[in-house]
Formats: structure tokens, C-alpha cells, sequence
């Protein structure tokens, strides 16, 4: 199954970069992202916020950026959460187009696949409530960046 992680991934690797496991392992849930300052002033006419939520899935990441890629969004456990190469290429490691119930299906096949321990998908399933995606944002950004506004 393909979605914007993968392609993060591919994108990064194909242009160039170093992917591989995450060193802190699994990031499953709704995660905070923090954009740096440049993106912050690439994405101000959007009037979006400078941290965002989205929903993660992965334990994979952006070890190394390709040559002249741009970090343009951070988070605690991952380093390259957004990277941008010029004006026409975005890789994104979350999933803006993921919904709680997709995420609770997922974290359930990891479970019943040993991925991770019955006891960690009860605990992330019991803490997803906290916090929500902030999906109308992150619509506009990936519209925007996809109609050539950014």
C-alpha cells in the first residue's frame, strides 16, 4: 500500500537521500510538527499555524536529505517530517489524508501481526481522543502546494 509516507520515503531515496528503521522506533498516533522558519514564511499566506497534527504510522524515516532538499517540518521523534526540493517536489512522512478509524484499523493489524505488543495498541488506542489532526490545514496546504501557490 502506497500513501504520502511511502512516498516521503521514495521521493528522498530516488533524489538522492539515506532512508532506513527510525532510531525511536514506532510513531503511531496523532503527532505534533513543528515547521522551520522558512516554511513558516512559505506557508504564512496560508495563515496556517507554526506546529500542525497529523497522524503517524511508520517506523521508518528520512535519515539523510537528498542534495538541495530543504527540511521544512520537524517533530520530536523524527527529524524530516516534511522536506521540500524546489518548488515542485513535498515529501510528508505523516498522513494528512489518514481518519482516526483508518489509524485504529492499522494499529490493530500491527497488533494482531506482533508488530507491536497487544498492550501498546490498547494504551495508543485509549490516548487517540487527546489530540486531533488538524485536517482542514493541512487540506490547504497540500492543495495549495499542489495548484503551484507555494
Amino acid at each position: 500500500m502506497f500513501t504520502f509516507l511511502d512516498y516521503h520515503k521514495v521521493l528522498s531515496r530516488a533524489l538522492g537521500g539515506k532512508t532506513g528503521r527510525a532510531i525511536s522506533g514506532w510513531d503511531i498516533g496523532v503527532t505534533a510538527i513543528h515547521f522551520s522558519s522558512s516554511s513558516s514564511k512559505l506557508f504564512s499566506s496560508l495563515k496556517i499555524p507554526t506546529t500542525l497534527s497529523i497522524i503517524e504510522c511508520h517506523r521508518d524515516e528520512v535519515r539523510e536529505l537528498p542534495p538541495k532538499a530543504e527540511v521544512i517540518a520537524w517533530s520530536e521523534k523524527t527529524g524530516v517530517e516534511m522536506f521540500r526540493y524546489g518548488n515542485h517536489i513535498m515529501g510528508i512522512q505523516g498522513h494528512p489524508e489518514y481518519t482516526k478509524d483508518i489509524l485504529v484499523h492499522l494499529i490493530d493489524r500491527l497488533s494482531q501481526r506482533d508488530f507491536i505488543a497487544d498492550s501498546h495498541a490498547d494504551d495508543l488506542k485509549a490516548n487517540m481522543g487527546k489530540v486531533e489532526p488538524d485536517k482542514d490545514a493541512w487540506k490547504k496546504l497540500c492543495t495549495s502546494f499542489l495548484k503551484g501557490r507555494l
